[in-house]
């Protein structure tokens, strides 16, 4: 129904923004890592879909068309709604996503508050092939992710010794624009400890 909603930034934090359209203040339901992206912003565009339940209404917002796909995806997943599929991307950006999904990484997947086992694994399955099919370049193949396996388990490490997966991520890609060449595990997680 709306493709797009563009407006001033009127109030912000990890669950919504608030978004001022010809006086008009709009809801919009964010993932909690878009937050730090957008805060320091006047005005605001984001792609968004509208979910209509028996209950309730409700607008969530993405940075990308790319977002938005995935979470439209995710939400294609049985037990999985836009409730947890918001939390997903709040919690794995899309790279890792990906890369847990391809791996089958149940691990990194059920480290997202309220994802089970269950679901990781249902998600892995059911999207595993449909992940193939979106056009994931502009965000995955561009940046240094390094070997699919080594980023995932760096990661892992990190999130097992306390971090958020958030945090965890940007670490270990902060990291990998160090080397020219892909590093050994040890080596690359110690660089990610140095760069939180």
């Amino acid at each position: 129904m709306y493709e797009y909603i563009k407006g001033k930034l009127i109030e912000v934090d990890s669950q919504k923004a608030i978004i001022d359209v010809n006086g008009i203040g709009y809801k919009v339901f964010i993932p909690s890592s878009l937050m730090q992206e957008i805060v320091s912003k006047e005005e605001v565009l984001l792609y968004t879909t509208f979910v209509v339940k028996e209950d309730s209404q409700t607008l969530y917002g993405f940075l990308t068309k790319l977002h938005r796909s995935i979470f439209q995806l995710l939400t294609t997943v049985s037990g999985v709604g836009a409730k947890t599929a918001i939390l997903l991307l709040g919690h794995l950006d899309i790279e890792n996503l990906h890369l847990a999904i391809a791996n089958a990484d149940t691990r990194l997947i059920s480290k997202v508050p309220g994802i089970g086992k269950k679901t990781a694994e249902r998600l892995i399955v059911e999207l595993r092939d449909k992940f193939k099919i979106l056009d994931t370049s502009s965000s995955y193949e561009s940046s240094k992710i390094g070997k699919p396996r080594s980023t995932a388990d760096a990661i892992n490490a990190l999130i097992n010794l306390g971090y958020s997966p958030i945090q965890a991520q940007k670490a270990v890609k902060t990291a990998l624009n160090d080397f020219d060449k892909e590093p050994e595990l040890s080596i690359l997680i110690t660089k990610a400890l140095q760069k939180i």
